[in-house]
């Protein structure tokens, strides 16, 4: 009899823990495959939804730069820009000041770094998607995948 209580006992509290784990993860949003490395989207920490089309957009935005397409990178860019230098901020408002300033804001070395920069070798967190160190920062907004940050040296 008291080997029956025990089986019923571990029974029930096996039941309570697995139904708390189902309830945690419905209530959270809790995810212990993607807790535990099973995720397939490196960049969700970093509020992106969907890693196959970030690792395209990337891949277009190399080419523009790598071309030097002005126009074409300004269109990648959310308005307004934080632009880092000298311990300094300032912001560029639009597009056409950004394309105005291409030059002091893409500087060469913004653009070998990012130009060499392997998608899958990015830092990620919460902030975005940093590349180099730091030279520029992407992220996912409303509008799409967008460069939001360049720290120019």
């Amino acid at each position: 009899m008291k080997r029956m209580r025990w089986l019923l006992l571990a029974m029930g509290i096996a039941l309570m823990a697995q139904a708390t784990t189902s309830l945690v993860s419905q209530v959270s949003g809790y995810d212990g495959d993607a807790r535990e490395g099973n995720s397939t989207n490196r960049y969700e920490v970093a509020g992106i939804t969907n890693a196959g089309a970030f690792e395209a957009f990337f891949e277009k935005l190399q080419e523009a730069v790598k071309k030097n397409d002005k126009t074409e990178v300004a269109k990648h860019i959310r308005y307004p820009l934080r632009v880092n230098k000298n311990g300094k901020s300032h912001f560029i408002r639009d597009e056409q000041q950004f394309l105005d300033e291409y030059d002091r804001i893409m500087t060469e070395k913004v653009k070998e770094t990012f130009s060499q920069q392997k998608v899958t070798d990015t830092f990620v967190n919460d902030q975005g998607v940093m590349v180099g160190n730091g030279e520029m920062w992407l992220g996912q907004f409303s509008n799409g995948f967008v460069v939001f940050a360049v720290n120019v040296e």
